[in-house]
Protein backbone atom coordinates (compact mmCIF):
# COMPACT_ATOMS: atom_id res chain seq x y z
CA UNK A 1 0.00 0.00 0.00
CA UNK A 2 1.00 3.70 -0.63
CA UNK A 3 0.96 5.16 2.46
CA UNK A 4 1.50 8.47 1.13
CA UNK A 5 -2.31 8.00 0.55
CA UNK A 6 -5.07 8.62 2.30
CA UNK A 7 -6.62 6.17 5.21
CA UNK A 8 -10.51 6.78 5.84
CA UNK A 9 -12.10 5.18 9.00
CA UNK A 10 -16.11 6.39 8.78
CA UNK A 11 -17.44 5.80 12.09
CA UNK A 12 -13.89 6.56 13.59
CA UNK A 13 -15.35 8.19 16.97
CA UNK A 14 -16.60 4.96 17.85
CA UNK A 15 -14.87 2.45 20.31
CA UNK A 16 -13.47 0.11 17.62
CA UNK A 17 -13.37 3.12 14.97
CA UNK A 18 -11.29 5.01 17.01
CA UNK A 19 -8.56 2.30 17.93
CA UNK A 20 -8.73 0.82 14.17
CA UNK A 21 -7.55 4.72 13.22
CA UNK A 22 -4.82 4.74 16.03
CA UNK A 23 -4.06 1.22 14.46
CA UNK A 24 -3.64 2.43 10.77
CA UNK A 25 -1.82 5.58 11.91
CA UNK A 26 1.20 2.81 13.56
CA UNK A 27 1.52 1.88 9.49
CA UNK A 28 2.75 5.16 8.91
CA UNK A 29 -0.22 6.55 7.13
CA UNK A 30 0.48 10.61 6.56
CA UNK A 31 -3.03 11.35 6.66
CA UNK A 32 -5.68 9.03 8.81
CA UNK A 33 -9.11 10.86 8.33
CA UNK A 34 -12.16 10.25 10.98
CA UNK A 35 -15.39 10.53 9.37
CA UNK A 36 -18.52 10.97 10.82
CA UNK A 37 -21.27 12.92 12.10
CA UNK A 38 -19.54 15.39 13.85
CA UNK A 39 -16.58 15.45 11.52
CA UNK A 40 -15.45 17.85 9.38
CA UNK A 41 -16.17 16.97 6.56
CA UNK A 42 -19.68 15.59 7.88
CA UNK A 43 -21.09 12.29 7.08
CA UNK A 44 -24.64 11.27 7.90
CA UNK A 45 -26.39 7.67 6.44
CA UNK A 46 -29.72 9.65 6.59
CA UNK A 47 -28.63 12.05 3.68
CA UNK A 48 -26.61 11.07 0.72
CA UNK A 49 -25.51 14.59 -0.07
CA UNK A 50 -22.90 14.40 2.65
CA UNK A 51 -22.00 11.34 1.65
CA UNK A 52 -21.41 13.28 -1.66
CA UNK A 53 -19.77 16.48 -0.50
CA UNK A 54 -17.48 14.03 2.18
CA UNK A 55 -16.24 12.15 -1.06
CA UNK A 56 -15.78 15.57 -3.28
CA UNK A 57 -13.63 17.25 -0.51
CA UNK A 58 -11.45 13.77 -0.46
CA UNK A 59 -10.94 14.29 -4.17
CA UNK A 60 -9.88 17.67 -3.54
CA UNK A 61 -6.93 16.11 -1.59
CA UNK A 62 -5.89 15.03 -5.06
CA UNK A 63 -4.65 11.67 -3.10
CA UNK A 64 -6.47 8.24 -3.88
CA UNK A 65 -7.81 6.07 -0.75
CA UNK A 66 -5.10 2.79 -0.10
CA UNK A 67 -7.42 1.99 3.37
CA UNK A 68 -11.25 2.99 3.84
CA UNK A 69 -12.16 1.25 6.83
CA UNK A 70 -16.48 1.60 7.72
CA UNK A 71 -16.34 1.21 11.45
CA UNK A 72 -20.25 1.84 11.22
CA UNK A 73 -23.16 -0.12 12.56
CA UNK A 74 -26.53 -0.78 14.52
CA UNK A 75 -27.85 -3.17 16.85
CA UNK A 76 -30.30 -1.81 19.44
CA UNK A 77 -31.07 1.64 19.80
CA UNK A 78 -33.42 3.85 21.93
CA UNK A 79 -36.28 1.17 23.29
CA UNK A 80 -35.48 -0.95 20.68
CA UNK A 81 -33.45 -4.68 21.03
CA UNK A 82 -32.87 -7.38 19.11
CA UNK A 83 -35.85 -9.50 18.23
CA UNK A 84 -36.30 -12.63 20.06
CA UNK A 85 -39.17 -14.00 17.62
CA UNK A 86 -40.56 -13.07 14.49
CA UNK A 87 -43.39 -11.26 16.96
CA UNK A 88 -40.96 -8.07 17.84
CA UNK A 89 -40.42 -7.18 14.25
CA UNK A 90 -40.69 -3.74 14.10
CA UNK A 91 -41.10 -1.14 11.17
CA UNK A 92 -39.02 1.12 12.84
CA UNK A 93 -36.33 -0.73 14.22
CA UNK A 94 -36.05 -2.87 10.73
CA UNK A 95 -35.55 0.46 9.27
CA UNK A 96 -33.02 1.60 11.24
CA UNK A 97 -30.93 -1.36 11.16
CA UNK A 98 -30.65 -1.50 7.11
CA UNK A 99 -30.01 1.97 7.02
CA UNK A 100 -27.39 1.85 9.31
CA UNK A 101 -25.62 -1.43 8.42
CA UNK A 102 -26.41 -2.32 4.83
CA UNK A 103 -27.53 1.27 2.76
CA UNK A 104 -24.85 3.42 4.30
CA UNK A 105 -22.37 1.16 3.26
CA UNK A 106 -23.74 0.83 -0.01
CA UNK A 107 -23.61 4.61 0.00
CA UNK A 108 -19.72 4.86 0.56
CA UNK A 109 -19.07 2.14 -2.17
CA UNK A 110 -20.90 4.01 -4.51
CA UNK A 111 -18.91 7.32 -4.27
CA UNK A 112 -15.98 6.06 -2.15
CA UNK A 113 -15.00 3.18 -4.22
CA UNK A 114 -13.98 4.97 -7.23
CA UNK A 115 -11.23 6.76 -5.15
CA UNK A 116 -9.49 4.06 -3.98
CA UNK A 117 -5.74 3.50 -5.55
CA UNK A 118 -5.85 1.62 -8.41
CA UNK A 119 -1.67 0.96 -8.54
CA UNK A 120 -0.87 -0.71 -5.70
CA UNK A 121 -3.05 -2.20 -3.04
CA UNK A 122 -6.15 -0.68 -1.42
CA UNK A 123 -8.79 -2.01 0.71
CA UNK A 124 -12.27 -1.25 1.49
CA UNK A 125 -12.82 -2.95 4.72
CA UNK A 126 -16.54 -2.85 6.47
CA UNK A 127 -17.59 -4.47 9.81
CA UNK A 128 -19.79 -7.01 9.19
CA UNK A 129 -21.23 -9.94 12.26
CA UNK A 130 -20.81 -13.62 12.28
CA UNK A 131 -24.59 -13.21 13.03
CA UNK A 132 -24.87 -12.15 9.38
CA UNK A 133 -23.47 -15.32 8.20
CA UNK A 134 -26.79 -17.47 6.66
CA UNK A 135 -25.12 -20.44 6.75
CA UNK A 136 -24.10 -20.13 10.39
CA UNK A 137 -27.37 -19.01 11.79
CA UNK A 138 -27.92 -22.04 14.22
CA UNK A 139 -30.10 -20.48 17.11
CA UNK A 140 -32.84 -17.63 14.84
CA UNK A 141 -33.85 -14.23 16.31
CA UNK A 142 -32.42 -10.94 15.91
CA UNK A 143 -34.30 -10.82 12.57
CA UNK A 144 -33.59 -6.93 11.51
CA UNK A 145 -29.20 -7.32 12.91
CA UNK A 146 -29.06 -10.43 10.94
CA UNK A 147 -30.88 -9.24 7.69
CA UNK A 148 -28.85 -5.99 7.47
CA UNK A 149 -25.41 -7.59 7.99
CA UNK A 150 -26.33 -10.42 5.36
CA UNK A 151 -27.03 -7.51 3.12
CA UNK A 152 -23.58 -5.76 3.67
CA UNK A 153 -22.43 -9.01 3.00
CA UNK A 154 -23.73 -9.37 -0.42
CA UNK A 155 -22.59 -6.10 -1.23
CA UNK A 156 -19.56 -6.45 -0.48
CA UNK A 157 -19.08 -10.02 -2.64
CA UNK A 158 -21.23 -8.11 -5.10
CA UNK A 159 -18.79 -4.76 -5.29
CA UNK A 160 -15.74 -7.11 -5.23
CA UNK A 161 -16.90 -9.08 -8.76
CA UNK A 162 -17.80 -5.77 -10.62
CA UNK A 163 -13.97 -4.21 -9.47
CA UNK A 164 -12.16 -7.21 -10.66
CA UNK A 165 -12.70 -5.64 -14.02
CA UNK A 166 -12.47 -1.40 -13.09
CA UNK A 167 -9.85 -1.93 -10.01
CA UNK A 168 -8.28 -4.89 -9.90
CA UNK A 169 -6.04 -3.14 -6.76
CA UNK A 170 -8.78 -2.85 -4.84
CA UNK A 171 -9.86 -5.45 -2.12
CA UNK A 172 -13.32 -5.09 -0.70
CA UNK A 173 -13.81 -7.54 2.66
CA UNK A 174 -16.48 -8.04 5.24
CA UNK A 175 -14.97 -8.29 8.95
CA UNK A 176 -16.30 -9.88 12.12
CA UNK A 177 -14.34 -7.93 14.88
CA UNK A 178 -15.34 -10.62 17.45
CA UNK A 179 -17.31 -9.46 20.72
CA UNK A 180 -15.88 -5.87 21.78
CA UNK A 181 -16.37 -4.30 25.12
CA UNK A 182 -18.48 -0.87 23.46
CA UNK A 183 -21.72 0.32 24.11
CA UNK A 184 -23.00 -1.70 20.75
CA UNK A 185 -22.13 -5.33 22.77
CA UNK A 186 -22.51 -4.28 26.39
CA UNK A 187 -26.14 -5.38 27.08
CA UNK A 188 -25.16 -9.14 25.28
CA UNK A 189 -22.20 -9.26 27.48
CA UNK A 190 -21.85 -12.65 29.35
CA UNK A 191 -19.58 -14.53 31.55
CA UNK A 192 -18.19 -17.22 29.37
CA UNK A 193 -18.15 -15.44 26.39
CA UNK A 194 -14.76 -14.20 25.00
CA UNK A 195 -15.09 -10.28 25.21
CA UNK A 196 -11.59 -8.09 23.51
CA UNK A 197 -10.84 -4.67 24.07
CA UNK A 198 -11.27 -2.31 21.22
CA UNK A 199 -7.41 -1.96 20.55
CA UNK A 200 -7.16 -5.54 20.65
CA UNK A 201 -9.72 -6.17 17.95
CA UNK A 202 -8.55 -3.31 15.65
CA UNK A 203 -4.92 -4.79 15.65
CA UNK A 204 -6.48 -8.47 14.92
CA UNK A 205 -8.57 -6.48 12.07
CA UNK A 206 -5.54 -4.83 10.45
CA UNK A 207 -3.41 -7.47 11.16
CA UNK A 208 -5.93 -8.89 8.29
CA UNK A 209 -6.06 -6.29 6.32
CA UNK A 210 -2.09 -6.04 6.02
CA UNK A 211 -1.58 -9.82 4.91
CA UNK A 212 -3.95 -9.96 2.17
CA UNK A 213 -3.92 -9.72 -1.30
CA UNK A 214 -6.38 -9.19 -4.14
CA UNK A 215 -7.46 -13.10 -3.81
CA UNK A 216 -9.22 -12.00 -0.44
CA UNK A 217 -11.65 -9.55 -2.27
CA UNK A 218 -15.17 -10.64 -1.50
CA UNK A 219 -14.47 -12.70 1.60
CA UNK A 220 -15.59 -12.39 5.44
CA UNK A 221 -13.44 -12.71 7.63
CA UNK A 222 -13.14 -13.97 11.24
CA UNK A 223 -11.40 -11.38 13.87
CA UNK A 224 -8.39 -14.52 14.07
CA UNK A 225 -7.79 -14.36 10.19
CA UNK A 226 -10.22 -16.97 9.28
CA UNK A 227 -12.73 -17.27 6.87
CA UNK A 228 -16.39 -17.12 7.64
CA UNK A 229 -19.29 -18.56 5.50
CA UNK A 230 -21.61 -16.56 4.06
Amino acid sequence: MNKENLAIVIGGTGAIGNAVAHEIEKLGFKEVLRIGTKSTPSLNFNDESTIVKAAEFIKKKNKQISILFDATGVLHYENFMPEKTFKNINFKFMEKNFLINAIGPALLIKHFAPLLDNQKKSVFATLSAKVGSINDNNYGGWYSYRASKAALNQLIKTISIEMKIKNKQAIFIALHPGTVNSNLSKPFQKNNLKIQEASESAQNLIKIIKSIDQSASGKFYNWDGSILPW
